[in-house]
């Protein structure tokens, strides 16, 4: 059987199924389809994934924690892993009857208070992603759950904001605040009890040593781009010069990121690091 190669055309077909489900609450579906907008990132996961994954005997099995809306696993499932999804109470109560349905075990889970809710080496896999610079607390605890549901040889994928990205510099070099909006913060989160905005962004130094501290071999760790040809694809299907607007600064950024890419210079807004579990028993993956 011929694999598949995963696609922004097949995750949108799960964005969709998503959208259209009524269990995503009557005023979900717009919020929902504009994760199209950033999904190149998780395409980028589950190609890396499909690559390294073994082949022939049992399904890969995949981990997603701080799934959201639970499109990459439902997305991985739909490809033949074996995947499970964990979040908070909200997105684990709405989202995860609908991922269930799709095969998905969706679970609630704090990774700030909670143990994962797996056993010990169940993972081949884990995708940590744009989760890390959410937390109100240290990741070492979460990365040494994290190292043990991982099967021995197992891969964790973090990406996260680069905090020393060019356009954090330039800011900065001009005085201006390289946090969250202040009057998202300020405002916006006056009555949360804990700002669920970003609390540390990480230079590819810091998230190397994170993961050298909690027993992962780093087998990369390196500032990416953000893609830009999913935020084009998002747009081309609105039809709407209002979209094409409001997105024109994201817009740039991406393209100026398609120049520092082939140059090979570490101005990226994103960093993308893979920290794998040492093998100890053989492992079949590469």
């Amino acid at each position: 059987m011929k694999k598949v190669i995963p696609s922004l055309e097949g995750l949108e077909q799960v964005i969709e199924i998503l959208a259209a489900d009524p269990r995503s609450g009557p005023n979900s579906a717009d919020w929902v389809r504009r994760n199209i907008g950033a999904a190149g990132e998780k395409v980028r996961i589950l190609r890396y994934v499909s690559e390294k994954a073994s082949s022939g005997g049992p399904p890969t099995r995949l981990l997603d924690i701080g799934a959201q809306i639970g499109s990459l696993a439902i997305y991985a499932a739909k490809l033949g892993f074996h995947a499970a999804a964990v979040d908070y109470g909200f997105f684990a109560g709405v989202y995860g009857k609908i991922a269930a349905d799709h095969g998905v075990d969706y679970r609630e889970c704090d990774v700030g208070s909670q143990q994962l809710p797996f056993a010990d080496s169940s993972f081949d896999f884990v995708t940590y992603t744009d989760v890390i610079e959410h937390h109100a607390f240290s990741p070492k605890r979460v990365l040494r759950e994290i190292h043990r549901v991982l099967a021995p040889g197992g891969r964790v994928i973090i990406t996260t904001p680069n905090h020393a990205s060019i356009y954090n510099r330039i800011l900065l070099l001009f005085g201006k605040s390289v946090n969250d909006r202040w009057d998202y913060y300020f405002e916006g989160s006056a009555n949360q009890a804990i700002y669920l905005g970003h609390h540390h962004e990480y230079t590819r130094g810091e998230l190397r040593a994170a993961l050298e501290a909690t027993d992962f071999r780093v087998r990369d760790c390196r500032v990416v781009e953000e893609d830009l040809a999913s935020l084009l694809y998002y747009l081309r299907r609105q039809r709407s010069a209002a979209q094409w607007y409001k997105y024109r600064r994201q817009l740039l950024v991406r393209i100026l990121g398609t120049v520092w890419t082939p140059l090979h210079l570490p101005f990226g807004r994103g960093l993308w690091a893979v920290g794998q579990k040492s093998a100890g028993e053989a492992t079949s993956l590469s």
